[in-house]
């Protein structure tokens, strides 16, 4: 009897909920098994107007995560946030996707790619889910 309480505490305590977030490498695996076509792309030391960098971001952004992602012959910027609140945050103010604490930018209007992040990362549609919080309100 007194053995099991160890487990039970140990259970409870690793149910507890903690904010899902994606790693740089879960990203990738879970694109590349959806689409094995996906690739990074490089930018090299002439394209420096190309880098990903958190200034040109909001809160939270985590520096050195930024990517550039070709899916389908079109380039999408991911970039990590600390917290999915973050995400969720800048991909308001600029009206893209975010899926956990990652945000997709240069996706709308590019149905090829919305589609994929949404089937790949449960990506959400930021204005889409506020304007649906508001009606809720109403």
């Amino acid at each position: 009897m007194f053995r099991l309480i160890p487990i039970f505490i140990l259970l409870l305590i690793s149910s507890c909920s903690k904010e899902e977030a994606y790693t740089q490498k879960q990203l990738w695996f879970m694109g590349i098994k959806v689409d094995p076509t996906i690739e990074l792309v490089g930018i090299s030391n002439n394209e420096e107007h190309r880098r990903i960098l958190c200034k040109n971001y909001g809160e939270g952004c985590v520096k050195g995560t930024g990517r550039r992602i070709k899916i389908k012959k079109v380039e999408v910027i991911a970039i990590m946030f600390k917290t999915t609140a973050d995400a969720k945050k800048e991909a308001l103010r600029i009206n893209q996707y975010y899926a956990r604490n990652w945000v997709f930018d240069d996706v709308k209007g590019e149905p090829i790619q919305e589609k994929f992040l949404i089937e790949t990362y449960n990506a959400i549609d930021a204005k889409k889910e506020y304007e649906l919080s508001l009606k809720e309100k109403d």
